[in-house]
């Protein structure tokens, strides 16, 4: 699976940086012990008194730091600040492409493998640390969908309920990108 990941991952990837803000997140799979058969995603929902974002599940990730050595180096300082993700035990595969948040910055989502067991301990930014098996997501009898508006138009996009936690918009649209790219998933983000 990692090796067809990183393959259609270096297939997808040829676009220009938008000039916008940068930030990056991490699509992180658990790919040791029990999760080399049943893979998951880890997801963190963002503590309530952030001024933005409140509440939100999201990816590990934040805004592009001068002292980054790039977008990838971003998305590990964020995600080892965020949720204690060691850094060392993680295995870059690729790149998808940027969506530009509701913000106007570029958000660049990285998948890499976490190859070992690691403890997450959320910093003050995070409520909670959470992840979700990759059957459940390409599963269609799980996906909803929600209306949201980007760039003028209102998009029904997908959104996932578990855990007592709902995966929606921007993190739903990278997560929709995720699997149709990396397993052919052909799930539909449709206008109107």
């Amino acid at each position: 699976m990692i090796e067809d990941i990183k393959y259609k991952l270096n297939l997808n990837n040829s676009e220009k940086p938008s000039g916008r803000p940068q930030a990056s997140v991490l699509i992180a799979i658990l790919n040791y012990g029990e999760f080399i058969e049943s893979p998951e995603l880890i997801y963190t929902q963002r503590s309530s008194h952030l001024s933005t974002h409140s509440g939100e599940v999201s990816f590990p990730g934040g805004k592009a730091d001068k002292t980054d050595p790039n977008l990838f180096g971003t998305a590990l300082r964020e995600s080892n600040e965020e949720i204690s993700l060691n850094s060392k035990d993680v295995t870059e595969l690729g790149k998808l492409n940027y969506l530009i948040s509701r913000h106007k910055i570029e958000v660049n989502p990285f998948v890499a493998s976490v190859d070992q067991p690691q403890t997450f301990e959320p910093n003050e930014e995070i409520q909670e640390i959470f992840t979700v098996p990759l059957n459940f997501l390409l599963d269609s009898r799980n996906i909803q969908r929600e209306s949201i508006e980007r760039q003028g138009s209102v998009w029904q996009v997908p959104t996932w309920n578990i855990k007592n936690q709902k995966i929606w918009g921007l993190t739903a649209m990278i997560t929709v990108n995720f699997l149709n790219v990396c397993f052919d998933a052909n799930i539909e983000i449709l206008e109107g």
